[in-house]
C-alpha cells in the first residue's frame, strides 16, 4: 500500500515553480486548447501544425496533462456579468440569479490542459537535504530561495515558450493550482473532488504541508477477504483517513498497441479526443514525453541495422522464419530511417500515456474502463489497465515526479510530425469567453455553458452581429427573442420587425417594459424619410425609397427630375420638408406653362400612392423615434415579394404596387434602426429582421446589412437576421462580414447542406452531419410528431472565432421572461386589444 506523502514530491512552491525533493524544479503553465470540433480539415492541419512545433521545442521530461473538473458556478456567472453595470440593469441582475441553480443542475464541466516543463535544479546542498528527508514533513523555505535562480528558472521557462510559440498562450499557474490538482488526483470521481480554479490567480507561495496524506491500495486489498491470495484487480483504492469523504476508486489505462497500419489525419489518430461524455466518472489523461533530435536517430538507426546484419548472417543457413521477421524489421528500419532523412527538423518523441478513470465505487469505474476499452477497440488501440503498475502509472500525472520503470515499459516511440496528429491540446469549445448563457455544448460532452457576448463583442472590436436558419417551428424565432430580451435586460435596445399573423413579436413585447408596437397597415407613426431623418441625409434616403417603389431609373426623364428635386439645393428652394410637399410642389410645376413632361409623368405616379399609403404621406401622423427600450414594427399587412422575385430580373420588373410598397417600408424600417442605431448615443442597438431576404436582396437592405456588420463594433450595434435558406438570403454582407451563425433543424435535404456549407463545414470530409442536422438534431417523435423538451433548441454553432460545434439553447432562466418568449397569441382580437393600449409613440 503506497502513501500519498510518499508519492507528493514537492518540496515547496514558488508561484508556478515546483521545487520537489529529488532536486528538480518545474515551470507550470495552463495552455490555452485550439479550437477543433467540426473545423475543415485544412484547418486542423494548421492544429497540427501548432502541434508539431510543440513538441519539437519541449525539453525531455516534460509533462501534458489535461484534467476534468466541475465548473464551479460562481466563476460562470461572473462571466455573465461582465461589463454589465447591475445596479442599472435589475432585469439582467434576475436573470443572473435565476440562473444559479439552473448551472448548478446541469454541473458542467471542463478540461483543464496543463504544460509541466523541467526548467533546471536545486544547488547540491538542498538536493542532499531534500533526498534525506524526502517523505517527512520538512520542506524547503520556498522565502530563502534566491532571487537570482529564481530569474534563472524563469528565464530558462521563457526561452523554452519562446520556442514554442503564441499558439497555445501559456500562461503561469498560481500555486494554489498544485494544491488544488493534488486534492483532485486523491477524491479522483468521488465525493469531494474540489471545484476547478478556471482561472489563473495571484502568484504565491506555497510548502508541502498543504498537500493532504492517503493512502493507496491497490487492488482494493482491504476489502479482500482473502488473506494469503492478493486481488489482482486493476483498481486503486483512494482513502483519506483525515476527510469523511467516501473513497475513490481509481484504474489507470494506457496504450498497449497502436494500428499497424498507422493512424489516419484527420479523423483516425486523435485518440484523446473521446474520453469526455462519460457518466458518473471523471476521466484525466497524462502524457510524458521525450525528444531525440534527428541526428541522434540516424546514429541509432545505423547501429540497429548492423546489428540486423549480424543477425541475418548468424541465421544466413536456418530454415525458419526468423529470416522473414529480420527481413522485415530491416525494411522498416530503412523506412524510419528514411524519414528523418528526408525531414531534417523532425525528432523522436517517446511518450508514455495513461488515463486515469475515477468512481464514486469500483463497479462504477470498471464499467468506465470496459465502455473506453471498447471505444477505443474502433481506433484499433489496445488499453490495458497492468495490474502492479497501477500506483507508479498514477504517480505520472503529479508534476515533478521522479522517473519509475512503469513509465518506461509502456513508453512508445514515434516521430514527432506522427506525434503531433494526436493534437492533445484541443477543444470543442464554442462561444465567448463571457457574456450571457444562451445554452450548452453537446459536442464535448461536458455540457459547459455557451456564453454569447453580444454586447461585449462590439467593446472588443468584434462583430456582434448573428444569423440563424432552419426550417419552419425549429427554434428560429424563439432564438432571435431570446437574444433580443437579453439585449434589453443588459441595458441595450432593439427593433424588431415582425411579419406574423398572430403578432408574436408585439405579444412578447407586452412582457417588456417601454415597449412600442407599430402597425404599418394601421400606422400610428410617420415614416417620411424627409421627417425622419436630419435634412443632410433625408433627400438620399427619401431618394432611395421613392425611385423603386415608382418603378423609375434615376437616369430617365421623370427619375432626373425627382432627384433634382430631392437634392439639398431642390430642398431649400422649394421648401420641400415631407413627401407630401414633395408631391404638392411637382403638381406645382406639372401644372406651370412651358413644364416639361416629366414633371406630369411623375405627378401621375406619386397620386397613385399619395393616398394608400398615410405612414409616408400623412402629416398628421409624428415621426418614428426609436428612443424606446424594444420597438415592435408589425408588417403583417404589407405585401412582400419573394426570394425568388427580388432575385429574379424579369419578375422583379413585373412586381405589382403594393409588393413595391412594402418593400419601401420594410426598407425604411432598416434605415431608419440603422440610422439610430450606428449613432455614438452609448446604448447598445439591435435590429432583428425575421426574413432576411427582404434584407439582403435589395439593393437598401443590402447596405444596411454590410453597414451593420461592417460598423456595428464602432457604433454598439448589431443586426440579427432569420431565414430558410441561407443559399439564397444570406448572400454579400450577410455571408460574409456575419460571423456568429446558427443553424436548427432542417429535413430537407437540399437546405440542410445550404445551411451546413453557409456555417463551413465541408460535407465531402464530414457527411455524417447532414444526416445529424436532417434526423437528429430536435428531432419530432411520437404520434403527434413532437419535439420532447429535453431535445428542444438543439443546434449547430459557429462562433466569432470561426470555431464549429453543437449545442442546445436553453433560453432564459427566469420563468416569466421564458413563459414570454415561448407564448404564442392564438386569439387575434384579444391580442390586438391588449397591444392597442401600447401603441404609443415615444
Amino acid at each position: 500500500m503506497a502513501f500519498g506523502r510518499d508519492l507528493q514530491p514537492t518540496a515547496a512552491i514558488r508561484g508556478n515553480l515546483q521545487f520537489t525533493n529529488s532536486g528538480l524544479v518545474t515551470a507550470t503553465y495552463f495552455i490555452s486548447p485550439l479550437g477543433y470540433g467540426l473545423r475543415k480539415a485544412a484547418d486542423k492541419h494548421d492544429v497540427r501544425s501548432s502541434h508539431h512545433a510543440l513538441i519539437n521545442s519541449l525539453p525531455n521530461g516534460s509533462l501534458l496533462l489535461g484534467i476534468q473538473a466541475g465548473l464551479n458556478t460562481l466563476d460562470v456567472l461572473t462571466k455573465m456579468v461582465e461589463g454589465v453595470d447591475l445596479d442599472e440593469c435589475e432585469d439582467y441582475a434576475d436573470e443572473v440569479v435565476a440562473s444559479f441553480e439552473r448551472v448548478r443542475a446541469i454541473e458542467p464541466q471542463t478540461r483543464i490542459f496543463l504544460l509541466s516543463i523541467p526548467v533546471g535544479a536545486t544547488n547540491p546542498g538542498i538536493s542532499a537535504i531534500s533526498r534525506v528527508w524526502r517523505g517527512s514533513t520538512s520542506t524547503i523555505d520556498a522565502t530563502a530561495i534566491a532571487r537570482a535562480d529564481l530569474d534563472g528558472y524563469d528565464e530558462k521557462a521563457n526561452e523554452i515558450l519562446s520556442r514554442i510559440g503564441s499558439d497555445f498562450d501559456p500562461v503561469p499557474v498560481p500555486a494554489a493550482l498544485f494544491q488544488w490538482l493534488w486534492e483532485h488526483y486523491l477524491s479522483r470521481g468521488a465525493a469531494g473532488d474540489p471545484v476547478a480554479p478556471t482561472r489563473a490567480g495571484v502568484l504565491d507561495d506555497a510548502t508541502a504541508a498543504v498537500f493532504r496524506s492517503a493512502a493507496l491500495d491497490e487492488g482494493a486489498q482491504a476489502e479482500s477477504n482473502r488473506r494469503i491470495r492478493p486481488s489482482f484487480i486493476p483498481v486503486i483504492k483512494v482513502v483519506q483517513p483525515d476527510f469523511e469523504y467516501r473513497p475513490s476508486y481509481q484504474a489507470m489505462l494506457t496504450p498497449h498497441s497502436f494500428p499497424y497500419g498507422g493512424m489516419m489525419f484527420p479523423g483516425g489518430s486523435e485518440f484523446l479526443n473521446i474520453l469526455d461524455g462519460f457518466p458518473d466518472v471523471t476521466i484525466d489523461w497524462g502524457m510524458r514525453v521525450s525528444i531525440k533530435p534527428a541526428d541522434q536517430v540516424l546514429k541509432n538507426n545505423e547501429l540497429n541495422l548492423r546489428r540486423l546484419g549480424e543477425q541475418m548472417d548468424q541465421r544466413d543457413q536456418e530454415i525458419s522464419f526468423a529470416q522473414n521477421t529480420l527481413t522485415s524489421k530491416a525494411q522498416m528500419l530503412g523506412e524510419y530511417n528514411q524519414h528523418f532523412e528526408v525531414n531534417s527538423g523532425e525528432s523522436e518523441v517517446s511518450f508514455t500515456t495513461v488515463i486515469a478513470i475515477g468512481g464514486a465505487t469500483r463497479e462504477i469505474t470498471m464499467d468506465a474502463v470496459n465502455s473506453l476499452k471498447r471505444r477505443y477497440k474502433r481506433f484499433q488501440v489496445e488499453m490495458i489497465a497492468p495490474v502492479g503498475t497501477q500506483v507508479d502509472l498514477w504517480s505520472m500525472l503529479v508534476p515533478g515526479s521522479p522517473p519509475r520503470r512503469a513509465f518506461d515499459d509502456f513508453a512508445h516511440i514515434i516521430p514527432s510530425d506522427m506525434w503531433a496528429g494526436f493534437v492533445p491540446f484541443t477543444t470543442s469549445q464554442i462561444g465567448d469567453d463571457s457574456g450571457p448563457v444562451i445554452g450548452v455544448n453537446l459536442m464535448s460532452g461536458n455540457f459547459e455553458p455557451i456564453h454569447f457576448g453580444i454586447m461585449e463583442a462590439a467593446l472588443h472590436d468584434f462583430s456582434a452581429s448573428f444569423a440563424v436558419t432552419g426550417e419552419l417551428g425549429s427554434g428560429k424565432s424563439y432564438f432571435l427573442k431570446l437574444m433580443a430580451v437579453l439585449v434589453h435586460d443588459m441595458g441595450g435596445q432593439f427593433l424588431a420587425i415582425d411579419r406574423s399573423q398572430v403578432g408574436e413579436w408585439a405579444h412578447f413585447a407586452s412582457a417588456i417594459d417601454d415597449a412600442v408596437v407599430i402597425d404599418l397597415s394601421n400606422p400610428t407613426v410617420s415614416l417620411d424619410p424627409l421627417r425622419l431623418f436630419h435634412p443632410r441625409i433625408a433627400g438620399e434616403r427619401a431618394l432611395d425609397s421613392i425611385l423603386p417603389l415608382l418603378d423609375l431609373s434615376p437616369t430617365s426623364g421623370a427619375g432626373a427630375a425627382i432627384s433634382n428635386l430631392l437634392a439639398p439645393k431642390g430642398i431649400a428652394e422649394h421648401g420641400i420638408r415631407s413627401l407630401l410637399d414633395l408631391f404638392h410642389t411637382v403638381q406645382r410645376l406639372r401644372d406651370q406653362s412651358g413644364s416639361a413632361e416629366e414633371y406630369a409623368d411623375l405627378a401621375a405616379r406619386l397620386g397613385t400612392i399619395v393616398e394608400r399609403v398615410p405612414v409616408l404621406f400623412d402629416p398628421k401622423l409624428q415621426p418614428l423615434r426609436l428612443s424606446a427600450a424594444a420597438t415592435v414594427v408589425r408588417s403583417h399587412g404589407l405585401a412582400l415579394p419573394t426570394a425568388e422575385e427580388l432575385i429574379t430580373p424579369h419578375l422583379y420588373n413585373r412586381l405589382p404596387l403594393t409588393k413595391r410598397l412594402g418593400t419601401a417600408l420594410y426598407e425604411l424600417v432598416g434605415v431608419a434602426a440603422r440610422e439610430a442605431f450606428l449613432s455614438d448615443n452609448g446604448r447598445f442597438g439591435l435590429l432583428v429582421g425575421d426574413e432576411a431576404h427582404h434584407f439582403t436582396q435589395t439593393q437598401v437592405g443590402s447596405a444596411v446589412t454590410s453597414d451593420f456588420s461592417r460598423d456595428g463594433r464602432k457604433h454598439l450595434a448589431a443586426i440579427g437576421l432569420a431565414s430558410h435558406d441561407p443559399a439564397t438570403d444570406f448572400q454579400g454582407a450577410a455571408h460574409n462580414l456575419i460571423p456568429n451563425r446558427f443553424i436548427f433543424r432542417q429535413r430537407d435535404e437540399t437546405l440542410a447542406r445550404n445551411s451546413l456549407e453557409w456555417l463551413g463545414v465541408d460535407l465531402e470530409e464530414a457527411p455524417f452531419l447532414l444526416q445529424i442536422l436532417r434526423e437528429e438534431t430536435s428531432p419530432p417523435v411520437g404520434a403527434g410528431r413532437q419535439v420532447p423538451d429535453e431535445r428542444r433548441g438543439e443546434m449547430f454553432m459557429r462562433d466569432a472565432l470561426n470555431r464549429i460545434g453543437r449545442g442546445k439553447v436553453l433560453g432564459p432562466a427566469r420563468l416569466d421572461r421564458a413563459a414570454a418568449i415561448t407564448s404564442t397569441p392564438t386569439s387575434g382580437s384579444d391580442g390586438r386589444n391588449e397591444l392597442s393600449r401600447r401603441q404609443t409613440v415615444s
